[in-house]
């Protein structure tokens, strides 16, 4: 047996004591206990958080009144189509939408629909007389009324090779937008690549024949250039996938990067609905068909954000993150019945992702555009500290901070954890509001433990990963 000398077991306590505290000081973030996390039940009435309007959203117009009430609290909306028969300037003004910031009207990009009873716009008219030079398909195929069974209409692929044609475009596009009340547009097949599609190769072709020196990347990034020169405020559908074209835009939109929706077999009973066989629930992983990770989702968004970095200096703002969530179902009690409310964590969750890169973040329940109505969108977290998110080491999650506060994200547990996160990002002896739940906490010394309740998906019975978002008392902020 091996004896120790009482001054050499007091050194080895001192030295695991020094290791232990340098192992912790060396860490963002540690699991803590329970009894640990302390919630301030005695809130002073000068606690508050700072609010803004929201980045954006969209809205329908022909819904109930609350869409469009919801709507006015946004920045940036998006909204009907910019060549809608029905969509007129009083329309807008009666539903309160003239004063919006940026009033967005919805637009093909690649293409447009001639009806085939005549009665189209004098514009479009024009492109078909002289389709053989305006258009790309000037026999067809139709492939987009075709696809979707429109008898109504056939679809042609503008000629942006045209010079005539993407002057004229962009021409009726300004004055439409003015004669309606919308001051900006938000383009459907916003890249370049749709011309790729196996559905689009007999234009492909077409295309490449007649215009063998030139490419239709070029024509596209030119019709956006002479946008911009007009002022035209423009959102694009995932132009990024040809990035050069963020130099002429103001936001490209993601879609389903995040979240979406996942239509699942069941047998139960849904308030409102009946007994069913199916229903759709949130799917947190969307990126591959096997993804069950949210770092598939970080390595697009840190992707997009090299390309926000790089197109900045030419006027690109940012990226929105549009996903689609489905409702939370909860049993009855004593029942078999479910009933849907609001899909708060996979809201938190999408919210929380998309600010790891200070980019806007908007979640629609197609099922129910009521239950998307989260508060969440209006917190003003203030400018990002630091070049990017960072990993935590207590969980396998990730934090982003700004001055006013965190956010956080994490992979799916089984059970609660509590984590101190340790940061010098953090006011020290400050107020901290936990907006899921709805509860203050306080930091001490550039710390603070904070509570990370995870749920399950009720008619899966999964685990589901989290976001949340913390926010500074804002009278009580240091300096």
């Amino acid at each position: 047996m091996i004896r120790f000398n009482r001054s050499k077991k007091i050194f080895l306590v001192l030295l695991l004591m020094f290791s232990e505290f340098a192992f912790a000081a060396d860490k963002n973030s540690f699991l803590s206990a329970k009894d640990k996390y302390i919630i301030i039940s005695e809130v002073s009435q000068n606690n508050s958080i700072k609010y803004k309007k929201g980045d954006f959203a969209t809205a329908v117009l022909f819904n109930n009144k609350g869409d469009t009430q919801w709507a006015t609290k946004f920045d940036i909306v998006q909204t009907g189509g910019l060549y809608d028969r029905d969509i007129d300037y009083n329309l807008l003004k009666s539903k309160g939408l003239l004063d919006i910031k940026h009033l967005v009207g919805y637009d093909w990009m690649p293409a447009f629909y001639y009806y085939k009873d005549g009665s189209s716009e004098d514009f479009v008219k024009w492109l078909h007389t002289n389709k053989n030079t305006t258009t790309l398909n000037p026999n067809g195929p139709f492939t987009h009324c075709v696809r979707n069974n429109y008898d109504w209409c056939e679809d042609y692929y503008y000629n942006y090779f045209d010079e005539d044609v993407v002057n004229k475009r962009v021409d009726n596009l300004v004055i439409n937008m003015k004669t309606k009340g919308f001051n900006g547009v938000f383009f459907d097949w916003g890249s370049a690549k749709f011309l790729l599609e196996t559905e689009n190769q007999e234009i492909n072709q077409y295309t490449l024949a007649k215009y063998p020196q030139e490419k239709y990347l070029h024509t596209v990034e030119n019709f956006y250039s002479k946008l911009k020169k007009n002022n035209v405020f423009i959102i694009t559908n995932q132009a990024f996938r040809d990035d050069l074209l963020l130099s002429n835009v103001n936001y490209d939109m993601t879609e389903s990067y995040i979240t979406t929706t996942q239509n699942i077999k069941i047998n139960a009973n849904i308030q409102g609905k009946g007994f069913v066989d199916n229903a759709d629930i949130t799917r947190y992983y969307p990126i591959y068909k096997d993804s069950k990770t949210i770092e598939d989702s970080l390595y697009f968004i840190n992707i997009l954000d090299d390309y926000k970095k790089k197109y900045k200096k030419d006027g690109f703002q940012n990226f929105i993150y549009m996903n689609y969530i489905a409702p939370k179902y909860i049993k009855i009690k004593n029942t078999n019945t479910y009933v849907q409310v609001e899909p708060k964590n996979a809201i938190y969750y999408g919210y929380a992702m998309g600010k790891l890169s200070d980019s806007i973040v908007y979640a629609e329940v197609p099922q129910d555009r009521t239950l998307e109505r989260n508060e969440i969108y209006f917190y003003d977290l203030g400018s990002p500290l630091g070049e990017k998110y960072q990993k935590l080491d207590a969980v396998n999650g990730y934090i982003r901070f700004y001055t006013n506060g965190f956010v956080l994200v994490s992979n799916a547990y089984e059970e609660t954890k509590y984590i101190n996160i340790i940061s010098s990002l953090i006011p020290e002896n400050i107020q901290i509001f936990d907006a899921y739940q709805k509860e203050w906490i306080k930091s001490k010394d550039g710390e603070v433990i904070v509570k990370l309740v995870f749920e399950k998906e009720v008619l899966t019975d999964k685990s589901l990963p989290l976001g949340r978002v913390f926010l500074y008392n804002r009278y009580k902020q240091v300096q």
